[in-house]
């Protein structure tokens, strides 16, 4: 089988990384290529790494590859066409139209469309809804992430029997350094507190550095690392500006974009998000992988349905420094499960077997 992973720019998101995983699971049985609108990106040279066949469109804009890419799928011939984020798969789903070959295209949406594009200018909501509700029905797949992402879908696209929902991969298959078995801030360890992500406001880490100022007040003995680039300046200044406001700042450690992750899950004690919106929430998984301890924001749509509603770790209101700063403490005290209890969670998103769910979407896609 043929198959193209479409995207416009290989960053680090959770789209690329679900493709990278994929394809690494692929790549013995099927011919796989990635197509960019252009060179570059963190993940564009994981392919280079990896050995994966890629091309780029040269074009600055989405919307000038759609004949580019026409002419790809005509030279290449695809079975399966899969893409990702909402300009790109519009583009993508004319491409395949216009071409000669015709092949199937499934369509992914990674984030929220209720949370994240309310937040985007009047024009930017009018032309998403318009890809919604008029070029998505031309897909043969509407793919999302999550089931709250899926639900909020089936609002909009037609018929609905197209939209369906996979969870996201994860990545790594770690074990952590130690099992929190104590209270490892009343016996003196500083407690090693982990948050990843990219600086933007959706992330609200303003919330979490609220938190942790809360925790410090108590006496907590901790360090709070953010691991993600600046997306944002301007968020990324201002929360510099509130965590020397409330005296935090030898507490808090903003990392940047981190290529081994790894290293930062293996050595922190507990997992923390603080989202105002996810689509999935890959990062939740990757850290229950570790066996880390989890205290989440309640956002839509993803933590609730990997935590099983707070079987798996603490669900706090999206928000709420208060909550955050006490499902921490609670955490330290009572985890809400054992390390084997959320490695084996953990192990429900492999990527063997997300990949095995993704191909049986493609065949039934096929054989429609």
């Amino acid at each position: 089988m043929k198959i193209i992973f479409r995207i416009s720019y290989m960053g680090f998101g959770g789209a690329e990384q679900v493709f990278i995983s994929l394809a690494k699971e692929w790549r013995e049985h099927h011919q796989i290529l990635f197509v960019t609108d252009r060179k570059g990106g963190s993940s564009f040279e994981t392919l280079t790494a990896l050995d994966f066949d890629k091309k780029s469109l040269e074009v600055n804009r989405t919307i000038f590859s759609i004949l580019p890419f026409m002419r790809v799928v005509n030279e290449y011939k695809p079975d399966i066409i899969i893409s990702a984020y909402p300009d790109t798969n519009a583009a993508t789903i004319i491409s395949a139209k216009l071409s000669s070959v015709k092949p199937k295209v499934i369509v992914s949406e990674h984030a929220s469309i209720v949370d994240h594009f309310k937040h985007k200018s009047r024009f930017s909501r009018l032309k998403l809804n318009t890809i919604f509700k008029y070029v998505y029905p031309m897909a043969d797949k509407v793919l999302s992430v999550s089931e709250g992402v899926m639900n909020d879908l089936l609002k909009i696209v037609e018929p609905s029997s197209k939209c369906t929902f996979i969870h996201n991969p994860v990545r790594f298959n770690g074990s952590p350094s130690f099992e929190i078995s104590n209270n490892p801030a009343s016996s003196g360890k500083i407690l090693n507190l982990l948050a990843v992500g990219r600086v933007t406001p959706q992330k609200d880490y303003s919330t979490l550095l609220n938190a942790i100022s809360l925790l410090v007040q108590q006496k907590t003995n901790l360090r709070l690392s953010i691991v993600g680039g600046v997306h944002d300046e301007t968020e990324f200044n201002m929360l510099q500006a509130l965590a020397d406001k409330l005296g935090i700042t030898e507490y808090i450690s903003f990392e940047g974009f981190q290529s081994d992750m790894a290293k930062y899950y293996s050595e922190a004690d507990i997992f923390v998000l603080s989202s105002a919106w996810e689509g999935f929430g890959n990062v939740i998984v990757e850290a229950l992988a570790f066996g880390l301890p989890v205290v989440s924001t309640d956002c839509r749509s993803g933590p609730s349905e990997i935590l099983e509603s707070g079987r798996f770790g603490r669900l706090t209101e999206v928000g709420n420094a208060e909550a955050i700063a006490w499902a921490i403490r609670e955490e330290i005290e009572t985890p809400s499960t054992t390390y084997s209890e959320r490695f084996r969670r953990a192990s429900d998103f492999s990527e063997k077997v997300v990949s095995e769910k993704y191909l049986n979407l493609i065949n039934e896609t096929l054989e429609a």
